[in-house]
């Protein structure tokens, strides 16, 4: 029976080695996956060396080794988005990434690890969806150059009449909609919320509006004259 026992104990741990080798190559000259390969490999070792059960599970769950691993995979993951998101200067989008990373190697469980960066990863959505909220202006900014084209038309002198007092129902109208729809919708998110000018000339708002500089200066006074700074 002993004999029996043991057979199937190496059985098991020759399955183990064989997962953990295939877990390994998986990752293997990644530069991606650095974290994960070493990881990987150091269970794949730990299968393949240890001498008995009882000896690659006191150190497998003793040193930890599930959630250094989940750790390892975590960090290389979150390394990869944040190079990416500061590359193209999406610096909002990247407080989730840094956040992970400035905590992961603390948290002392798997569960608590997945807990931690859904949470952050939820907390850094909403900072998005405020961000965000500057792309309203690129919807003002079209209206104020149909605005613009309809306010310096020639028109013929018996239309000119009704042209003024269109466009003063569609100024009233736009303002309403800015100040009763789209500021209140944006304070859900954040009560202090007002629209920031400044974010427009950051890379990730300004690549949005193709526009020359001057172009844009110009439409940002006339949102601040015609809708109003909210």
């Amino acid at each position: 029976m002993a004999a029996m026992d043991n057979s199937l104990n190496q059985k098991r741990q020759q399955e183990y080695t064989e997962y953990y080798a295939a877990r390994m190559k998986k990752y293997e000259n990644s530069p991606m996956y650095k974290n994960s390969y070493e990881s990987e490999k150091a269970l794949y070792e730990l299968m393949r060396d240890a001498k008995s059960e009882a000896e690659y599970k006191e150190k497998f769950f003793g040193e930890k080794l599930h959630l250094k691993n989940a750790i390892a995979l975590v960090k290389d993951r979150e390394l990869a988005r944040l190079k990416h998101l500061l590359d193209i200067k999406e610096v909002v989008r990247a407080r989730g990434p840094q956040r992970i990373l400035a905590e992961v190697d603390q948290i002392g469980d798997v569960a608590s690890l997945t807990e931690r960066c859904n949470e952050i990863n939820q907390a850094n959505s909403i900072e998005i969806s405020v961000d965000e909220l500057t792309d309203h202006f690129y919807s003002d900014f079209v209206w104020l150059e149909n605005y613009e084209v309809w306010e310096t038309a020639e028109i013929p002198s018996r239309w000119k009449g009704k042209v003024k007092n269109w466009l003063k129902e569609d100024l009233k109208e736009t303002r309403k909609l800015w100040r009763e729809v789209d500021v209140p919708a944006a304070k859900l998110y954040d009560p202090d919320w007002r629209l920031n000018y400044e974010l427009l000339k950051e890379d990730r708002h300004r690549r949005k509006i193709p526009v020359p500089d001057e172009a844009l200066k110009k439409r940002i006074e006339e949102h601040k004259k015609y809708i109003g700074e909210y």
